[in-house]
């Protein structure tokens, strides 16, 4: 429901249907909307092009709502939930027991959001219909959820803020518990506006993470820790930029360690208030489903244009190149399964293209049309008892939809 918007605070202006929308009771406004999507992809299971990907059409039933108050006093609330149902049409004969449900939420309270010390809860829920990467009818959908709890505490007029949280994490799978996992989280975010229009902080995250079942190699518990600091603001009231540099840690159980650098640097511009250009780099590590971690190098790309405030056109797009840490493919899985690899120093390009259309014909009904491209680009190749995992694949998507809103 919402536009193109930057890191850095800068975003192309609401659609002029977009204020009219939803049902008021006071300061809450409730906009409930159901979409009809038609999808084409050409690689369902995201196979290398030897493999011979199957292509499939999919037709999606959208339904979502967003609630919020807009001047809110002692509470603060957002609510977003979206729902998709799912039909798959193809020549292929598992395409049609992939997963049909797929939903997710987002709920934020703030309470007392102007007072010295205040409180707030978020919960986020995911849940992903995601088909295996061969043509198969066993799905890896799963269900994850951020459950947080936190205290923010605003001395001396809000120019400082702390937000100190504890969130608990999980990402539960259907049918496959060996990827399993959990995690504790402790976070603290300081914020100082130094100046009207430029922001310190300092950003510290540690978790301890679970795997179901932890397996040499391949799953293995840690407790990463990321700290950053950095500066968030505007250049002028058309240029914003954000930096951020830090340092993270894995702290694995065993095998290869993580331990460098981490950050972020963009650039917004917006020359009118209907262009929005930004550009930045990244840089992050996640824990693998195996060989520990990976560590993503991204640059990215983003433009949007507000036309006559009817038409919002979004067109993104990013480049990561993703090392993963080295391994010994002799210790990899248990249970005698053996393994075969053809390099221990995975070294993967990973693509992702974005372009959508949004057209807000009437106050009660939008248009919008799209393109999606994912793509990841190695060589790698692991062999087991179960056959070849080639993690190459390039993925192209375009969709259509008409969007109900009141």
């Amino acid at each position: 429901m919402g536009g193109a918007r930057a890191q850095v605070g800068l975003g192309l202006p609401a659609l002029r249907d977009d204020e009219e929308r939803g049902v008021r009771a006071g300061d809450f406004v409730f906009v409930p909307s159901l979409m009809i999507e038609g999808r084409y992809s050409t690689n369902l299971y995201r196979e290398a092009s030897e493999e011979g990907p199957a292509a499939a059409t999919i037709l999606g039933v959208v339904p979502s709502f967003r609630l919020q108050n807009v001047n809110p006093s002692s509470v603060r609330l957002r609510w977003d939930l979206d729902a998709r149902f799912n039909q798959y049409f193809s020549s292929d004969p598992h395409a049609k027991d992939q997963g049909r449900f797929a939903a997710g939420t987002v709920l934020r309270a703030d309470f007392l959001p102007r007072s010295v010390v205040g409180f707030f809860v978020l919960e986020q829920f995911r849940r992903d219909a995601l088909p295996p990467n061969l043509s198969s009818a066993s799905r890896y959908d799963r269900n994850s959820n951020h459950a947080e709890v936190g205290a923010q505490i605003r001395p001396g007029g809000g120019a400082l803020q702390f937000a100190l949280s504890y969130a608990f994490n999980f990402q539960l799978y259907d049918k496959h518990e060996s990827f399993d996992s959990w995690s504790h989280e402790a976070r603290l975010l300081g914020t100082w506006d130094l100046m009207p229009k430029t922001t310190l902080l300092l950003d510290a995250d540690f978790q301890v993470r679970k795997w179901r079942n932890p397996t040499a190699g391949l799953r293995v518990n840690s407790m990463p820790l990321r700290v950053q600091a950095g500066a968030r603001g505007f250049i002028t009231k058309k240029v914003g930029a954000v930096v951020k540099a830090g340092f993270g840690k894995g702290f694995y159980e065993e095998g290869t360690e993580f331990a460098n650098f981490i950050g972020e640097a963009g650039v917004a511009l917006l020359p009118v208030p209907s262009v929005l250009l930004e550009a930045g780099y990244r840089r992050g590590f996640e824990d693998s489903y195996y060989a520990n971690w990976y560590l993503g190098d991204t640059a990215y790309l983003n433009f949007g244009l507000q036309v006559l405030r009817r038409v919002n056109l979004e067109v993104s797009g990013e480049y990561t190149y993703v090392q993963y840490a080295s391994f010994d493919p002799a210790v990899l899985g248990s249970g005698g399964t053996t393994y075969h690899v053809n390099q221990t120093s995975r070294r993967d390009h990973a693509l992702r293209a974005r372009a959508r259309v949004r057209w807000s014909v009437l106050r009660y009904l939008e248009v919008e049309a799209g393109y999606e491209m994912d793509g990841l680009l190695t060589d790698f190749r692991i062999t087991s008892t179960q056959g070849t995992d080639r993690g190459r694949y390039l993925v192209h998507q375009v969709y259509g939809g008409l969007k109900v809103l009141y």
